[in-house]
């Protein structure tokens, strides 16, 4: 399973949002993921991924694909 097939089981359980209907092309707020809970996945992506998000993602990152992007850089520093 892939980076955004993983985050797509994590919205999920944390949202209650068939991953079949995401796009991981499309904008969060699409999926009315606001600021507030963005920030909430983001910690749920922590505890799950065992990293560190930095805080800016929550502005800088606006779609699944930018997320999992982020998300594989993060993994691969901390293996490194």
């Amino acid at each position: 399973m892939n980076t955004v097939e993983e985050l797509k089981q994590l919205i999920q359980a944390q949202f209650d949002i068939d991953p079949a209907t995401i796009d991981a092309e499309a904008a969060f707020d699409s999926y009315n993921l606001d600021s507030l809970t963005l920030a909430e996945l983001l910690f749920a992506i922590e505890d799950n991924f065992h990293v560190v998000v930095p805080d800016e993602a929550a502005t800088s990152v606006t779609n699944l694909t930018g997320l999992a992007t982020l998300l594989d850089g993060l993994i691969a520093t901390k293996a490194a």
